[in-house]
């Protein structure tokens, strides 16, 4: 379904282990399975540990939460989904984009929440929002994934569904969720984790996507008023920009010119028929009058 773009070397494999190829995405599903290991055999008090929630537990400056919160897992069958969105797209984001720009959107995916939650518990002081588990990030790299391939077809059997409509239909699902139980606090940090993959991956290289939309706002909001156009004639503008300069010790010639000045801008706006007997005389003496000034 994915093809790779063309040689990058940090998009190789970090090594090979018993042939296979190992990827950044593969060390990070490695330990977050090794951590639910932990967690099964651990005492119950050990994944509290690891949770983050200010006001809880003073988590806001115990700084190991701030990541730990993500290594909370139990298993289930969505923690099968979340490991197989971590290899599979984040393995394909690796491999277009390179392992740094997978590392840092990881890393922005991890901290942006509790970021977030931090400053509205410093701001309200609530308690906060309990933070446990990898939902947000593991989903944001399969829209990662619609992004780079909006074309792509999710199943080769579906050839309606792509990926765009199928990451356009889990989100929005997702927010219909959040806003039927109104959770806006998981609405708000899902749709901040979402704006921080397109923005990273946009700076990695990945093509717009939303011009349309972009357009659209730009019609629908209001132009700024634009200078009236001069007169056309022929298709071409007519402007005028005064040729003759005086110089500036010669005050009598500076006003034959802005004399001159005024007349042809007459012209440019309405042409030479618009000039009265005495503009023609002007004009006239005026010009004869600059001819004979030595410039």
């Amino acid at each position: 379904m994915f093809t790779a773009n063309s040689y990058n070397p940090d998009s190789q494999p970090l090594g090979h282990y018993k042939g296979y190829p190992v990827y950044l995405a593969t060390v990070l599903v490695a330990v977050h399975v090794l951590s639910m290991l932990i967690g099964v055999v651990s005492p119950q008090g050990y994944l509290q540990g690891l949770m983050f929630a200010p006001g809880w537990f003073g988590s806001w400056a115990q700084i190991w939460r701030w990541v730990t919160y993500v290594f909370v897992q139990q298993p289930s069958v969505w923690f099968i989904l979340e490991m197989f969105f971590m290899f599979r797209f984040g393995m394909e984001i690796e491999k277009v984009f390179g392992r740094p720009t997978l590392a840092k959107l990881y890393a922005g995916l991890v901290l942006l929440p509790p970021v977030l939650v931090t400053l509205g518990y410093l701001i309200s002081g609530n308690p906060g929002y309990p933070l446990a588990g990898t939902g947000f990030s593991h989903f944001c790299l399969f829209l990662g994934i619609c992004l780079l391939y909006p074309g792509a077809l999710m199943f080769s059997s579906l050839p309606w569904l792509t990926l765009k409509l199928a990451g356009s239909l889990i989100l929005g699902i997702y927010v219909l969720m959040d806003m039927a139980q109104r959770n806006w606090t998981h609405l708000g940090l899902m749709l901040a984790n979402v704006a921080l993959t397109y923005v990273i991956l946009r700076r990695a290289g990945l093509t717009p996507r939303f011009e349309a939309i972009q357009e659209a706002f730009r019609n629908a909001l209001p132009s700024p008023a634009k200078p009236a156009s001069p007169r056309r004639e022929s298709g071409r503008a007519l402007t005028y920009e005064p040729k003759i300069k005086p110089k500036t010790d010669l005050a009598p010639e500076r006003k034959a010119v802005e004399e001159v000045d005024a007349i042809l801008d007459k012209i440019a706006r309405s042409g030479m028929d618009s000039l009265t007997a005495a503009e023609k005389a002007a004009l006239q003496k005026a010009s004869s009058r600059l001819k004979d000034t030595d410039y």
